[in-house]
């Protein structure tokens, strides 16, 4: 999974959780929380808490939808 995976992915389906990315590319819980929480930190996502549960979710940003753009068009 690279980080052109994940941006794709959020593009897709709009938001996620942690829980969602570990079973669509078959990764550990940590290792997709800590690629959220990479992805977060350098503002290509936005992370904000669900009231309701209490789970992290995370959508694109204006930075992450410039940062995929990108990747479409040199890849």
């Amino acid at each position: 999974m690279t980080k052109h995976d994940l941006l794709e992915h959020l593009a897709e389906g709009g938001r996620a959780d942690a829980t969602e990315i570990a079973d669509s590319f078959g990764l550990t819980y940590a290792a997709a929380a800590m690629a959220l929480l990479r992805l977060a930190r350098q503002g290509l996502f936005h992370r904000y808490v669900d009231a309701d549960d209490g789970r992290y979710f995370y959508e694109l940003s204006k930075r992450g939808h410039a940062r995929l753009a990108f990747f479409r068009h040199h890849h």
